[in-house]
């Protein structure tokens, strides 16, 4: 049997138990996530070709740092209240104490959810050893 996962998760003070999301309410947010984080996702890999011999390679690379820092910390924060009611009911205390590492990880737990095939996970450790030049052993 397959029961219905939580997870607590804290932001600012308080602590949010979240249940996992049925299906009528899922599949539209899994939808919004798909398209809202995919060109954050082309934009990291993007960054994946470019070459840093120079300091002046690394301004290249600023774009792609602005548009995470900036539009995509907003995005997961959207995505993350847009998930549960209760989250949305505390909106004004969560962006006023919650802080944006909290909100990332918060985020990360109710993604898990959404992606029942692990596939942003594998995504993400695919993007991590381009960054860092591991192989996929």
């Amino acid at each position: 049997m397959v029961e219905v996962q939580t997870v607590t998760i804290q932001l600012g003070q308080r602590e949010y138990t979240i249940a996992e999301a049925p299906r009528l309410r899922a599949a539209p947010w899994r939808k919004r996530l798909m398209t809202d984080v995919k060109p954050l996702f082309d934009q990291v890999a993007g960054a994946q070709e470019m070459t840093f011999n120079t300091p002046a390679d690394l301004l290249r690379l600023w774009p792609v740092i602005e548009t995470l820092m900036i539009d995509g910390l907003d995005n997961l924060f959207e995505l993350l209240l847009a998930y549960d009611a209760q989250l949305e009911n505390d909106r004004e205390y969560i962006e006023a104490n919650a802080t944006d590492k909290q909100i990332l990880s918060a985020f990360g737990e109710v993604a898990r959810f959404a992606d029942p095939f692990g596939v942003l996970n594998l995504a993400n450790r695919q993007i991590g050893r381009k960054m860092t030049g591991m192989s996929s052993n």
